[in-house]
């Protein structure tokens, strides 16, 4: 009967733990963050060889705990090697998206991406990264990034980046 007790007990508590864990807020509602990345994207094609620079502002604004809508304004530098030419060229992309942590400092992203240059190409750009909070208002971002693009003449139909960012947020609690 007193092993029961503990053992309810024990397991209550665990309980109550791992869903405090669960439920830790990262950021609060109407926390407003503003901030920037820098991603490196390359390819070691042995003909056609490329790399690009994605300088990106960004903002985000938390309606829920823990859940953001944001836009990202993407600056492509890059730099285009084919048929022996090499060329430089800059893009300006629109990101809308929204961001969920979903753990502490983890979260995930999706959205879509407006090309300035082309018409729409229907495409879902996601990812997955880590808010590392240095404080209530700075944090250091490392983030996994995959744009998949659906239009039939994509050159690239799944591209992945590499990128970190740092944010500075206002009216974050913790």
């Amino acid at each position: 009967m007193r092993q029961s007790c503990l053992l309810k007990y024990v397991v209550i508590t665990l309980l109550c733990a791992a869903s405090e864990l669960l439920s830790a807020q990262a950021v609060n509602k109407n926390a407003i963050a503003i901030g920037g990345d820098i991603s490196l994207f390359t390819t070691t094609d042995a003909e056609d060889p490329s790399a690009a620079v994605y300088l990106s502002p960004y903002i985000e604004y938390y309606p829920l705990e823990n859940g953001a809508v944001a836009v990202k304004y993407i600056i492509d530098v890059s730099k285009l090697t084919g048929n022996n030419l090499t060329t430089i060229s800059t893009r300006r992309i629109f990101q809308p998206y929204i961001r969920y942590f979903i753990y502490k400092g983890l979260s995930v992203l999706a959205g879509t991406q407006f090309d300035h240059e082309y018409r729409y190409q229907p495409n879902l750009h996601w990812g997955a990264g880590y808010s590392f909070f240095a404080g209530r208002m700075l944090a250091i971002t490392p983030l996994l990034e995959i744009n998949n693009n659906f239009y039939k003449y994509a050159p690239m139909p799944l591209k992945f980046n590499f990128s970190i960012g740092v944010s500075c947020y206002f009216n974050r609690e913790g």
